[in-house]
């Protein structure tokens, strides 16, 4: 879920052997792109939930039923690797008015227990039933004491009323929403219409990556494929103007001016500042052009190590986190300001940040102001988050890591 941190058809199975099958069938698709609605966002991607109890269920079905349960949101039941997610669980086990139950299972080869999704007993607890250290037995399950957090051990074969407990990986994010060009490394996008050149970067800039810079043959050969499957064939904007670059051609995302492939006499003075990509030609060869027209575009996330930014920053527009959405790792300061006697209202458009260790704290003033808002873990729809007592306003994001979620999101206004 998302917190702000003003601490804001079943199967049966006989539990035996055909449990492996069931084991190997659900148990794989367990990575997500985001978490779902109110799970929390704890640590490392991990999206945690104990979304239910079960109905009254037979013994043997304990361990089933959980599974497939857990398998309608892509995610996997109780499984504790270290510390952290013993004190999580412990923690959720006193609060569920219901069994707690962590998914071990009896591996019939090796005779020890194992965890559902085949990953070693490789943590305890300090105190837990000694039957975890001997053979283990089939028509078992086990329990994390609410009282103590304990793992006890329970074979009385009565029915069971169970909380639903489950564990979502979020996704390690590459080219998430982009193409990727495996043998370059950049990640592409095809524009959804065709804008203007400025207008084309700002919608570039709105998905964390600009107009697209090439630099191969290949990149240039991978851009005109990737415009031609998506029956863009009148032509692809780049992000190359002559506007502030003197006399020549530059990249608006900065990187070197180190490849060209312009059809012969272009480009021609006075044509335009702009640069297309002719994707009708099996060459992908480019043409100068006027800025203001119209063409369909092509933007490029280059995936390079991300760096925080000094601003400025402006009024409506979409405001990232170093490297979102493929890394969330660095820290930033973002200082904001509106004309004097207005106040600052920011608003949080997305955040995944993993609620142990990451947050956007929202200042008042510049320095040494009180805290607005104090925001963690997971939202994807927008939020006004903060509004200043004077013209100026700090957003901090401050990363304990950043693991495996994508950052923030934000903008401001005057009001």
């Amino acid at each position: 879920c998302f917190t702000p941190v003003v601490h804001f058809s079943r199967i049966r199975v006989v539990m035996r052997r055909p449990l492996f099958l069931i084991i190997v069938f659900f148990i794989l698709p367990t990575v997500r792109s985001s978490c779902p609605d109110n799970w929390n966002l704890v640590r490392d991607g991990e999206c945690r939930k104990c979304p239910y109890h079960s109905p009254t269920l037979a013994f043997d079905d304990v361990i089933s039923t959980t599974i497939v349960d857990c398998n309608k949101y892509q995610a996997q039941p109780i499984i504790i690797h270290n510390e952290e997610h013993q004190s999580y669980w412990k923690q959720q086990a006193a609060w569920n008015e219901y069994y707690t139950t962590i998914a071990l299972t009896c591996n019939w080869n090796t005779k020890k227990w194992e965890w559902v999704d085949g990953s070693p007993l490789d943590y305890a607890p300090p105190a837990y039933d000694s039957e975890l250290d001997g053979e283990c037995k089939s028509a078992c399950i086990w329990i994390i004491n609410k009282d103590t957090g304990h793992w006890n051990i329970n074979c009385d074969g009565k029915p069971k009323t169970i909380q639903i407990c489950c564990i979502a990986q979020l996704e390690q994010i590459h080219c998430e929403g982009f193409y990727d060009n495996s043998e370059d490394g950049p990640c592409y996008q095809i524009g959804p219409k065709e804008e203007k050149w400025q207008d084309a970067q700002k919608t570039c800039q709105n998905l964390g990556a600009d107009l697209a810079s090439i630099h191969t043959q290949n990149e240039n050969s991978f851009v005109r494929r990737l415009a031609v499957s998506s029956g863009n064939v009148k032509g692809l904007f780049l992000g190359a103007t002559i506007e502030g670059k003197g006399d020549g051609f530059g990249w608006i995302d900065g990187t070197a001016w180190d490849y060209q492939n312009f059809y012969a006499g272009f480009p021609v003075s006075g044509l335009g500042d702009c640069i297309v990509l002719d994707t009708e030609g099996s060459s992908g060869q480019w043409v100068n052009t006027d800025c203001n027209s119209l063409y369909s575009f092509v933007c490029v996330n280059q995936l390079i190590e991300p760096v925080c930014s000094e601003g400025p920053w402006k009024e409506g527009e979409a405001i990232l986190t170093p490297g979102f959405p493929f890394n969330a790792s660095v820290p930033c300061d973002y200082m904001l300001s509106v004309e004097p006697g207005k106040r600052v209202e920011v608003q949080i458009q997305y955040l995944e940040a993993n609620s142990c260790c990451d947050q956007l704290i929202i200042y008042d003033g510049y320095v040494g102001g009180s805290i607005k808002g104090n925001y963690t873990g997971a939202r994807y729809s927008s939020l006004i988050a903060g509004t200043s007592s004077s013209n100026f306003m700090r957003v901090s994001w401050q990363p304990n890591g950043g693991v495996n979620v994508r950052g923030a999101v934000f903008s401001f206004k005057a009001i």
